[in-house]
């Protein structure tokens, strides 16, 4: 049985390595994954990789690869030899590029000789409103059919794609917000224990936990209100 902190993923969006690593440095099992996204890698590239895997963190890479077919493929091979353990690509792309995703992480991993991260497909971001999308559980369903390992959903939708692409398929939820939390710019939104109630397995929290003046507690409080799901009975 995981534990509440094997199923957290912290987003370090900032612009500065050198600020990631004092957050993370405060984390320290209090998170299985770091997410890195835009923002940090454009800062810093592969070395914030690096610098969080020092910490003991696994690596989601979450830079939401959408392109050519081609060009896609030598996107994940390179991320791949990394590795990290988790990456994006758009689940809009279309059922050839997120083929050519799978392909090119195998392919990467190989070469390295490292493990083959998860790939996951971006469904609709969680800062556009509204309730349960028909579109994104297509988009959930067409990323399976493809062979991708699972996708990042809003909490909104896992309990459909949960029951239609079946428990093994990888539900990574962004938008969490703790009850007592502003929504910022997300509007796709839940608390950690409705999430995971709604059968969700990756939970992502940046601000409330990046952001607090005490991060290490912000993350203990996240990782009760997990634990205090249904899901953990």
């Amino acid at each position: 049985m995981p534990t509440a902190a094997d199923r957290l993923i912290v987003a370090f969006d900032m612009p500065a390595l050198r600020e990631a690593l004092a957050v993370g440095r405060q984390l320290r099992r209090r998170a299985r994954y770091a997410k890195i996204g835009s923002v940090l890698f454009t800062a810093a590239g592969p070395e914030a990789i690096a610098k969080l895997k020092a910490l003991g963190f696994e690596v989601f890479l979450d830079l939401k690869f959408h392109d050519i077919p081609s060009t896609v493929e030598n996107s994940c091979r390179a991320a791949a030899a990394h590795g990290v353990a988790l990456l994006t690509v758009h689940a809009s792309g279309q059922a050839d590029m997120l083929r050519a995703a799978a392909s090119g992480v195998r392919a990467g991993a190989k070469a390295a000789g490292v493990a083959r991260p998860r790939v996951l497909g971006v469904t609709v971001l969680t800062s556009i409103g509204g309730g349960v999308s028909r579109r994104v559980i297509e988009l959930a369903l067409q990323a399976r059919r493809a062979g991708l390992d699972g996708v990042v959903a809003s909490p909104h939708e896992v309990a459909a794609i949960r029951r239609q692409a079946g428990k093994n398929f990888l539900i990574v939820c962004p938008g969490i917000r703790p009850a007592d939390a502003a929504d910022g710019d997300q509007r796709r939104v839940a608390t950690p224990e409705a999430a995971l109630s709604a059968g969700a397995d990756l939970l992502v929290v940046g601000r409330p936990i990046t952001q607090a003046p005490q991060p290490r507690a912000a993350a203990r409080r996240i990782l009760t209100q997990m634990e205090e799901s249904r899901r953990w009975r």
